[in-house]
């Protein structure tokens, strides 16, 4: 890729059950709203399969088709959940709730990253905006209420 990736930390600022996967489902409702194809990265299966229950019933008035990466008829899907993106996944943005920085941020256009509420999470989001910032980029932060 040759433009620089926009990277966004998008901060939760209260406390709510499961708040950074509401967060990120709603984000990826926004971005799947305007078409785009989302990748929601997670740290392990556990938090994939929250996700993908939560992307069902996180609104009444919201629909956000998608699918766990890897299955059957998943690269049909605008929206797939899994720890890591396929190589051939045509990936708009991907949203981040893992503990991790991507390590192949430059792959994607735009890195959506959600951090939660508690202490261990911002502690997580702070480590992860060193590694972008140490690698040159400057991410955007803004704060979100639930």
């Amino acid at each position: 890729m040759t433009n620089r990736p926009r990277i966004d930390f998008y901060v939760l600022q209260n406390g709510s059950p499961n708040g950074r996967f509401k967060l990120a489902c709603r984000i990826t409702e926004k971005a799947y709203r305007a078409r785009n194809r989302i990748f929601l990265c997670t740290s392990n299966l556990e938090e994939s399969g929250l996700l993908d229950d939560l992307l069902w019933t996180f609104s009444q008035s919201s629909f956000v088709p998608h699918q766990i990466s890897g299955k059957e008829g998943s690269e049909e899907s605008s929206v797939l959940i899994g720890i890591e993106p396929s190589k051939k996944d045509a990936i708009d943005i991907l949203i981040s709730v893992a503990d991790k920085p991507i390590v192949d941020f430059l792959s994607y256009p735009r890195i959506a990253d959600v951090v939660g509420f508690e202490d261990n999470e911002k502690e997580l989001g702070r480590s992860r905006f060193r590694y972008y910032r140490e690698r040159g980029f400057e991410p955007s932060t803004h704060s979100i209420r639930l």
